[in-house]
């Protein structure tokens, strides 16, 4: 959970009630936006959703009951199309809110106040369908219902990971970093900054194959792509993913760039399996791309190239058998003093002497000049 969000999230719910009036209205824009005749990405959506943000803008205290009425008509919904109307406009409210509002709307989400678990449906794409649990969506007929369930549970998982990212000041999507360790909790820090900001680097390619993991999965097949909704919530994703992947390739790029950098065991380990995921992600992705791009998706025309990444082990090397017995600790030790440079030039004095032969012995004197005898070399006792 993020902590930034939580504080956020106790900021805005004990802010001054706003009026009954300004509830009233932010409910009725909520309705224009999530019953049948809305939610489709048009023009008059657009409206509605920067309606929503200038009434919130008016009563900084109103974001947590906007949260609470999209959740109840969320779990109140008795169709896909309507559950998905209402994921969409949360997608929507956090990619149209400046920072602020952005801050607490996750913040809310973190707390709980906020939720984007669709309703569980009884046909067999959901995974509580075997157990007998969960909503029957009874207006929509077998074959649709299939396909909308499908596509409503593996975005409800989107947003599930999207709610962990933020959109920076350069209009970029980066993921919001861990909690980061209490400097003053009297244990040891012997990690370099080269350490901290391979780990963060690490930590954000992980995030990075998540997010693009769940939008794989979203292509909806031809009953789905059908619902105004559902085409402009996976225009959405396709173009989130653009982002996604370019921070991605730019991420790997940089760490392969520095693998020379010493790294302890622990942070080789997650280099490795993020190379072997990509091994098998970017094939995936390359094929979704195609297929968006065949079935003209938002009406997107440029399309990124994805580098598909093969023969991952040797990219990184490989944790040695001797670091396998070390403690993480004393690992972290020896990598302290590691520089960005390959190779380095050292001066070692031995305590073992060394014997010439006959011929080294005349080539010394012909460049010294020396015509005296040499000294015998002995091994010292």
């Amino acid at each position: 959970m993020d902590h930034a969000g939580a504080a956020a999230s106790t900021k805005a719910s004990t802010a001054a009630a706003p009026d009954r009036a300004l509830l009233t209205d932010i409910e009725a824009a909520i309705a224009r936006c999530t019953d049948g005749g809305g939610g489709g990405g048009s023009v008059s959506d657009d409206r509605h959703v920067h309606e929503i943000l200038f009434l919130v803008s008016n009563a900084p205290g109103a974001i947590t009951f906007l949260s609470r009425r999209i959740t109840a008509r969320l779990e109140a919904a008795r169709t896909p199309a309507a559950a998905l109307r209402s994921l969409l406009l949360v997608h929507r409210l956090l990619r149209a809110g400046d920072r602020y509002f952005e801050q607490d709307f996750r913040g809310l989400w973190a707390s709980r106040d906020l939720r984007v678990n669709a309703p569980r449906c009884g046909c067999s794409c959901s995974p509580l369908a075997a157990s007998g649990a969960g909503v029957n969506y009874v207006t929509a007929s077998v074959a649709s219902a299939t396909g909308a369930c499908s596509f409503l549970h593996g975005y409800t998982a989107y947003l599930e990971e999207r709610m962990q990212w933020v959109i920076n000041q350069s209009g970029n999507l980066e993921p919001t970093p861990p909690p980061q360790q209490d400097p003053d909790d009297g244990k040891p820090h012997p990690h370099s900054y080269d350490h901290a900001a391979a780990e963060a680097l690490l930590f954000k390619l992980a995030m990075c194959q998540r997010l693009l993991d769940v939008a794989v999965q979203l292509l909806p097949d031809n009953n789905t792509s059908a619902s105004a909704a559902a085409r402009s919530a996976f225009g959405i994703v396709v173009r989130e993913s653009f982002k996604v992947y370019d921070a991605f390739k730019e991420g790997l790029d940089l760490m392969l760039r520095s693998r020379s950098i010493g790294l302890t065991k622990s942070l080789r380990v997650s280099a490795h399996e993020v190379l072997r995921k990509a091994c098998a992600q970017t094939p995936e992705l390359k094929d979704f791309y195609h297929k968006c791009k065949k079935s003209n998706v938002g009406k997107v025309m440029e399309y990124p190239v994805v580098r598909v990444v093969t023969q991952a082990t040797e990219l990184v090397p490989p944790v040695s058998r001797e670091e396998e017995h070390l403690d993480s600790g004393e690992v972290a030790q020896e990598r302290e003093g590691d520089t960005s440079f390959e190779n380095k030039l050292e001066t070692t004095i031995n305590a073992v002497w060394v014997e010439f032969d006959d011929d080294d012995q005349q080539a010394g004197r012909e460049t010294t000049g020396d015509d005296q005898g040499s000294l015998q070399a002995q091994q010292p006792s």
